[in-house]
Formats: C-alpha cells, sequence, structure tokens
C-alpha cells in the first residue's frame, strides 16, 4: 500500500485515506468545557432541588411541648399591660433672686430711610488708585484725600478704600 501511495505523489507525511485524524483545536475544547460545566449544573440542580424539597430540621429545644400542642392556637392567654406608675411631686423650694425680674428690653430704632453714606472697595491684583477711582466715577485725587493716601498714590493687595455713595 505504501507503494501506491508514493506512486500518486503524495508525501511522505500524507496518510492513507480514512485514516486521517486532526487535531483538536481551541474551540473543540471550549465546546467540551461548556459541555462540562452544563452537565455538572444539572447534577448540581437535582442534588440541590431535592435537598430543598425536604422540610428542615427542628431542633429540640425549639419542638412545642405536647401541652403546647394540646392548647392550640384557639386559646389566649391575658394579655399583661403595664401599668404606669403615679406621678412623683418633687416640692423643691426655689429661692428668689434677680434671675426672675427679668429687665424690659430697650428697643433701638434702626434707621433704614437714609442710604449708607460711604462704601467699601478691596483693592484686587492688578489694580491702580486710578483704575478703581475711575471704575467709579470718581478722581484718584478725591479718594486718596478720602483714605489718607499721599504721594505716590501706593496701594496694595486686600486694601480697602473708602468711596462716597453719591
Amino acid at each position: 500500500m505504501a507503494e501506491q501511495y508514493s506512486q500518486t505523489g503524495a508525501g511522505s507525511d500524507s496518510q492513507p485515506p480514512g485514516e486521517s485524524f486532526e487535531r483538536p483545536t481551541a474551540g473543540t475544547y471550549a465546546g467540551l468545557a461548556v459541555a462540562a460545566l452544563l452537565v455538572a449544573s444539572a447534577v448540581f440542580i437535582l442534588l440541590a432541588d431535592r435537598s430543598l424539597r425536604r422540610p428542615p430540621e427542628i431542633p429540640e429545644v425549639l419542638r412545642p411541648t405536647a401541652t403546647a400542642a394540646a392548647v392550640g392556637p384557639t386559646a389566649q392567654t391575658p394579655a399583661v399591660i403595664p401599668v404606669t406608675p403615679e406621678p412623683i411631686i418633687l416640692d423643691l423650694e426655689i429661692p428668689e433672686g434677680p434671675f426672675e425680674q427679668l429687665p424690659t428690653p430697650t428697643v433701638v430704632p434702626v434707621h433704614t430711610d437714609a442710604p449708607a453714606r460711604y462704601f467699601l472697595v478691596t483693592v484686587q491684583s492688578g489694580d491702580t488708585l486710578a483704575a478703581v477711582a475711575s471704575r467709579y466715577g470718581y478722581s484718584f485725587e478725591e479718594i486718596a484725600e478720602l483714605n489718607g493716601i499721599d504721594e505716590p498714590y501706593i496701594i496694595h493687595i486686600g486694601d480697602e478704600l473708602l468711596f462716597p455713595n453719591r
């Protein structure tokens, strides 16, 4: 038979017809693994289902006694209603003192009719006295005089400048 294969031109690694075996691929192994998981799951479900159908075992301590079973659920036990105790009355002597007579509060009238005469502006980064004054419509000399700033009119970040409210 080997002579027939060599005459047909088949190579040395060729196999006779009908006897060829393919190597299993990764897909074949994955299919076998899935099938094995399905079978294992089915067996587990059957065993777990069988154990779930059984009623749970009640420990001896929790099982009802014969007298409790004879009484049954129709017999009622009288309800115990707690009684509140009588109130306790304390007769305390509170000494008299100045704390009993509170002073009458004095009402201070607040004038909300007149607007504020001045407002404050906080100096930010990059501000100059001239820029801040012109932003609110004032001359820098007027603001410098009101705030006591002398030449060279230097202001610092965070300074609060007083402006008249016109």
